[in-house]
């Protein structure tokens, strides 16, 4: 059987997203269709600025020489065996691009885990400063220039020692279908309002808690931390 080779023709793939030259090299070529006009990514058609260049040619030659899609399926057992190798290859290309990725994810992600916590670090200074000039000052709030800091009370935090013990007390009890559970809105509300520590649990009063709010900056304005 005549080849496209044998006449002169340089070999083109075709599929309904474009074209593919010189499929018996390595340094295969895609080329894109769009509206009928080629699109090819290579130097020589870049430099051209049209997009012109050997593998739009060879196109354009190989449509002129192939007169049906019938003939474009007329390859041989050694065509086919060869195409089979190129997929093996193009999958085990893909398969280290992936081991690469995933190697540069683990040392990206180790640097982001340390940089972050250094950076972290360097805030906490700066923030358990603020909250310690808050309390000397006996501010709960206070606007400044590049934001706002705040010392908001925090309700007590309510641990459950026994909680057979609290669901003797019908006042803190809620139905659930088939159970009983603490209901620890109404537990909450009762011992911030009293004071009162019930059998079975333990309260814990917690400091108010430190936040802060940066204004937005100019461009170009640095927090400097580079």
């Amino acid at each position: 059987m005549e080849t496209l080779q044998m006449r002169g023709v340089t070999p083109v793939l075709r599929t309904p997203f474009g074209f593919l030259v010189s499929p018996y090299q390595k340094d295969e070529q895609e080329v894109t269709e769009h509206a009928g006009d080629l699109k090819c990514n290579c130097t020589e058609a870049t430099l051209s600025g049209d997009s012109k260049c050997q593998h739009t040619l060879a196109i354009q030659q190989y449509l002129t020489n192939i007169p049906g899609t019938d003939s474009e399926n007329m390859i041989d057992q050694a065509t086919a065996d060869y195409y089979l190798s190129r997929i093996a290859s193009l999958d085990e290309a893909m398969a280290t691009n992936d081991e690469s990725a995933k190697s540069q994810r683990a040392m990206i992600e180790l640097w982001l885990e340390k940089q972050t916590e250094s950076l972290e670090r360097r805030r906490s200074f700066y923030s358990q400063a603020l909250e310690s000039w808050m309390l000397t000052n006996q501010l709960t709030s206070k606007r400044l220039v590049n934001g706002s800091v705040c010392l908001r009370k925090q309700q007590p935090e309510i641990e459950i020692l026994d909680e057979e013990a609290v669901l003797q007390d019908e006042r803190f009890v809620r139905a659930i279908p088939e159970k009983l559970a603490i209901n620890k809105a109404a537990l909450r509300q009762y011992v911030v309002a009293t004071g009162e520590e019930i059998p079975g649990i333990s309260v814990h009063l917690r400091d108010a808690k430190f936040s802060y709010k940066i204004n937005a900056r100019p461009t170009g304005a640095t927090h400097g931390l580079e």
